[in-house]
Parts: structure tokens; C-alpha cells; sequence
């Protein structure tokens, strides 16, 4: 930048929520709508303002606007669900929020508030004849693409959900979980290198996918092989959590992980070749496990995929401005926060809680660098982090190992992304949408 200027905080940008930003898809509601508007969610899964910050912080510093902030308008979305005692969303509710536009208990996959079938925007992308597509950074079969593409009535019917994929008709599915998709004693194409990784499903839905007319891909070079119309890979997942977590893992000499940027490009080269357009869901999950095993220092490393994601469909953008580019969470994971640290003489800073966190997860309890330290001290995994660019550190702490009801985040660039500026029901993006499509 030829102007050393201080970039406004996160929670500035999106109360001006109507900055625009060069390079990006920008839009306007006078303008004549597209006749085949394409769509795209990309959900940080439990990332709300405090992880974006850091993300912010840590990879970009305080001169560059990191590529999901840059997006031209900005707003919040509320995350309550629809349970009449509860006020703190599951990834299962939240998603079925901007499937249905309904507000639904917990738990609650793809259905309406009564456990009924109701369409999704998957549905009514299909019956529009655009193409369809989920893209995972971890298990493809997680309840918030479930929500969208396979609908069940309990989310942890992992197998039920990847046949569901293929009975609808998902065009594109790329991510890991290959576990689900081939049957017990069956090790499917990646080799098993964590306690979860064995096959556990009931039938072989790879060849089922295969006999239906999708492609398969399990490594780099399959996947660069991979054409479409319909295509299917079930990749490394969670690959650089693994690199931190199974001990002689590298993900940068894996042959089946494929990062998540790649996964989008071609899931966009795929769908894109359908003139009606097509409807594109991407979830980052690892950023809600990160959450809740109190892990920032996996958490940025999520957010760097998350932000390599924007910045290749952004670029897509560029030249199919008739995309509308939406990205949120469901809700918030681990009550973060940013503090400071102790100063040169060890005593705490203002405004900097030296307690360490508050309550650490009973699964992270083997995890010693996401353990707090004798006397309060701060373990790796939670700082301190510098500020890119600067002598600044901070640290991250913690208030819980489970969700919590803050508002989250929206950005967005395309055709009516304006309408996300503001406060918003989670339910608003499902209006949006059809909004553009012309359902409403």
C-alpha cells in the first residue's frame, strides 16, 4: 500500500457495512438482477468477530483487510435457534436456518421445526436446473452440508447422509470422511493414519457413486484428473490439524490432501459450465474443532484456508459477476477472546485477564500445549501471537469449550449482497437467496 493507514477494527467495517473494495464483485439494488444468478456459502464453522480478528491479526496485520473482510458489504447475523428453552445454536440448527429459512431446534438437519420434509435451496436450485455442490474441509458429510444437501433427522447418521448425497443428486462432493463411504474391514484409498480414520459404513457408496456416473478422486493426481459433470473426492481431511496432532504427519507431502482452495477452484470449474448457474455450499469445519479444543494456533491456520477460499472465488468473480459470495458462520465456538500478554516484567497488562482459560475440554486433556499453566500461564496453542508486521503480541483465551449465542459476522460481494448490511435473523440468508433466484 502506497498509504501506511491503520485499517479500521472488524466491528468498524461492519457497521459502515457499505464500503467497496476493487477487485470484488460489487452490487446494487437498482441494478437489473441476472437471469441465472449463481450462489456460494462459505461458513467458517464457529468462527465469530474474535476469531476473524485474530485471523486478521496474525496473517495480515493492521495495513492489509484480510481477503473474507474485504468482501463490500458487511453485517450481523443473529444465531439463536429455534428451541423455546435454549439460546445457543448447533451447527445442524444454524445451517437449516439458511436451508429453510426457518428457525429449527437443535439438532435439527435439513427439516422444518416439526421434524418435517420442507425444500432446501438445494432443492430449489435443482428444480431451477442449476448444478450443486459441497465442499468440506473436513468430513463432506458434517451437519451443516447435510442440512442442505441430504436432510435427516438425526446428524450424526453419517452413512444415511452420504447415500442421501447421491439420491439427490449432489453434482459436486469434495472433502474427507472417506470412512463413511466404504464398509467396515474395507480401507478405502487412504491409508489410516489417526485412531478414527477405519471404515466404518455399511455398503461400498464410492463404487455406488461410480455406477451413478461420478468421477472419483482420492489423491492430487485423480483430482486433477477430475472433469465432471459429477465428481466425487473424498481427500485428506483435516490435513494440517493432523499435521500438529499425529506424530510423523506432514500434510505438505501427503499425496491425498488437496487444499481446500484447490477444492474450490475445481468444484467452480465443474459447476460453472452450466448456463442456469449453479449453488455451492463450503464449510470450513475445522475452525469449530479448533474452538473447541481451545487451539488459536490451529484456528489461524484454518482461517488461512478460509481466506485462500474467498480470495480464489473472488477472483472468479471477476469474470462471472453474476456470482453472489456469502460468508458467515452458524454460530461461535469457545467464547474467544483477544487479550494482551504480561509485559517485560511479568506482571499482567491492562485489560488482560492472566487467570488462563475457562474451562479447558475434557478431549483436549491429553493435549498438553492447550492445557493453561502453573500459575495461569498461557499454553502454545493459545499465544502469544504477533501481529503481523508489528511488535504487538496477543493472547487468546477462552470462556468455554462448547458454542455461544453471539451474533457472528456476515460478509458478503455479488448480486443484492447489500442486503446483508445491518443486523439480521440467520434466516435472511435463505431470503436472500431466493430473494435473487425469484422465489419470493
Amino acid at each position: 500500500m502506497s498509504s501506511r493507514r491503520r485499517i479500521p477494527s472488524l466491528i468498524a467495517l461492519l457497521a459502515a457495512g457499505a464500503t467497496t473494495v476493487a477487485g470484488c464483485s460489487d452490487s446494487s439494488s437498482d441494478k437489473a438482477l441476472p437471469e441465472n444468478p449463481s450462489v456460494i456459502i462459505l461458513s467458517g464453522d464457529g468462527m465469530g468477530s474474535q476469531q476473524r480478528t485474530a485471523i486478521q491479526y496474525y496473517l495480515y496485520g493492521l495495513d492489509e483487510r484480510q481477503p473474507m473482510d474485504a468482501l463490500p458489504y458487511a453485517g450481523f447475523l443473529d444465531t439463536i435457534p429455534g428451541d423455546a428453552e435454549f439460546v445457543v445454536s448447533d451447527s445442524a440448527a444454524g445451517a437449516t436456518a439458511w436451508a429453510i429459512g426457518q428457525k429449527v431446534p437443535n439438532g435439527t438437519t435439513g427439516l422444518g421445526p416439526n421434524g418435517e420434509e420442507v425444500p432446501t435451496l438445494m432443492n430449489i436450485a435443482k428444480d431451477r436446473g442449476m448444478s450443486t455442490g459441497l465442499v468440506d474441509d473436513h468430513d463432506v458429510t458434517n451437519a451443516t452440508l447435510a442440512a442442505f444437501g441430504s436432510p435427516v433427522e438425526d446428524r450424526d447418521l453419517k452413512v444415511k447422509i452420504a447415500e442421501g448425497y447421491l439420491d439427490n443428486g449432489v453434482d459436486v462432493l469434495f472433502g474427507g470422511g472417506e470412512k463413511y463411504w466404504y464398509p467396515e474391514g474395507e480401507p478405502g484409498k487412504i491409508s489410516d493414519k489417526g485412531e478414527d480414520d477405519a471404515s466404518e459404513g455399511e455398503s461400498n457408496l464410492v463404487q455406488r457413486a461410480q455406477d451413478l456416473g461420478y468421477q472419483y478422486a482420492f489423491d492430487q493426481t485423480t483430482f486433477g484428473e477430475l472433469s465432471g459433470p459429477k465428481a466425487l473426492a473424498l481427500v485428506q481431511d483435516s490435513a494440517k490439524r493432523r499435521s500438529t496432532e499425529v506424530e510423523g504427519y506432514d500434510y505438505k507431502t501427503d499425496p491425498n490432501y488437496v487444499a481446500p482452495e484447490k477444492l474450490v477452484s475445481k468444484a467452480l470449474d465443474i459447476l460453472g459450465s452450466n448456463d442456469k448457474g449453479f449453488f455451492l455450499v463450503i464449510e470450513s469445519d475445522d475452525l469449530d474443532s479448533d474452538g473447541h479444543e481451545h487451539d488459536a494456533q490451529n484456528m489461524m491456520l484454518a482461517g488461512e484456508s478460509v481466506n485462500e477460499m474467498v480470495k480464489v472465488i473472488t477472483e472468479y468473480q471477476k469474470e462471472h459477476p453474476e456470482v453472489l459470495l456469502i460468508v458467515t458462520a452458524d454460530h461461535e465456538t469457545g467464547g474467544m477472546a483477544i487479550e494482551n500478554v504480561l509485559d517485560d516484567d511479568g506482571e499482567p497488562e491492562t485489560n488482560s485477564d492472566q487467570l488462563a482459560d475457562d474451562p479447558v475440554p475434557y478431549w483436549a486433556e491429553s493435549k498438553p500445549e492447550n492445557m493453561p499453566l502453573p500459575g495461569g500461564g498461557v499454553p502454545k496453542r493459545s499465544g502469544p501471537f504477533a501481529i503481523k508486521g508489528t511488535e504487538r503480541k496477543f493472547k487468546v483465551d477462552w470462556t468455554t469449550p462448547e458454542h455461544t449465542g453471539t451474533m457472528v459476522p456476515v460478509t458478503a460481494a455479488g448480486p443484492l449482497a447489500e442486503k446483508f448490511t445491518g443486523v439480521h435473523p440467520n434466516t435472511h440468508v435463505y431470503d436472500v437467496i431466493t430473494e435473487l433466484w425469484g422465489q419470493n
